[in-house]
């Protein structure tokens, strides 16, 4: 085990740039998600003596700056701490003030208070990164609350910037890009994305969105939140093993097999959650759990 843990200290701290760039999609406002994988990019560029990898967030940074997004965190918290007060007692002014913190939360986001931003807004800023051809990505990540209606296959993720980005209208602009034919790593923070329905079968659900990438992961129960410790670690683990899927797929020489990289993803720190995901085309929970 000590052995194990050396050799890929060594070969973690020594590596060159082998790494594409990185989308990111940002549907729940994940501060910081982003905020830890811009940090482990940014150590990347002292290492590297290659071109250096771009992480790209959509919905933007000119179309949302971090001042923005925090202040639209921060008000979406004082709504949601109404809300919760509203169901316990009914009958108050909670209503009103939720009405009225609604339509300030708008205006941050559009500049209109009575128009909230949409998957209609978030589609096109996709569509014209993934037409990018300047851009060549290897991981993509996608943070969000995910869903599906009981039995469905369409599964669908939402959050704190809007609600309705289905599985099938990812698989259809992600499969099709020039821009992510080399993507060989897909992360998905929300809940249940990994369970049996929607990631054990090839070509269904969640495991038809970029199905060449040697890995597809996401929870097999519920995700932590992303403000959590427990999440940005377990965030922190997978951009390692990342670094060890580019070396393997990129450096003949760097002694990275897929047992090795499985292994690394079996000793995640989990905490309490149960993790799913599609390793070379080979289905894992971990530890194994059934969810509906």
């Amino acid at each position: 085990m000590k052995l194990f843990i050396f050799f890929l200290f060594l070969v973690l701290f020594r590596h060159d740039a082998f790494a594409g760039d990185v989308l990111f999609l940002d549907i729940n406002n994940a501060i910081p998600e982003i905020q830890i994988v811009k940090e482990y990019m940014d150590k990347d560029k002292t290492k590297n003596n290659g071109p250096e990898s771009r992480l790209v967030i959509v919905p933007s940074l000119e179309t949302y700056s971090m001042e923005k997004r925090q202040r639209i965190q921060e008000l979406t918290a004082i709504m949601n701490g109404m809300k919760e007060k509203n169901i316990l007692k009914p009958g108050g002014d909670f209503p009103r003030q939720i009405f009225n913190l609604g339509k300030v939360i708008r205006w941050h986001k559009t500049g209109d208070q009575n128009k909230d931003y949409s998957l209609n807004d978030f589609l096109p800023e996709l569509k014209d990164v993934l037409n990018n051809d300047s851009f060549d990505f290897d991981r993509v990540f996608i943070s969000g609350h995910h869903g599906s209606n009981y039995g469905s296959l369409n599964a669908v993720i939402g959050g704190e910037f809007f609600n309705g980005l289905t599985v099938d209208t990812l698989k259809k602009l992600l499969n099709n890009s020039p821009t992510t034919k080399n993507v060989n790593s897909l992360i998905l923070l929300g809940c249940k994305t990994a369970i049996n329905k929607l990631m054990e079968r090839d070509g269904v659900a969640w495991a038809a969105v970029l199905p060449d990438s040697l890995l597809q992961f996401g929870f097999n129960e519920n995700s932590p939140v992303k403000t959590d410790e427990l999440n940005l670690s377990i965030l922190r683990e997978l951009l390692k093993i990342q670094t060890l899927i580019s070396l393997f797929k990129n450096d003949q020489d760097s002694g990275i097999s897929l047992d090795i990289i499985l292994q690394r993803i079996m000793k995640i720190k989990r905490g309490n959650r149960y993790l799913g995901f599609r390793f070379n085309n080979k289905y894992y929970q971990y530890p194994k759990h059934f969810v509906e």
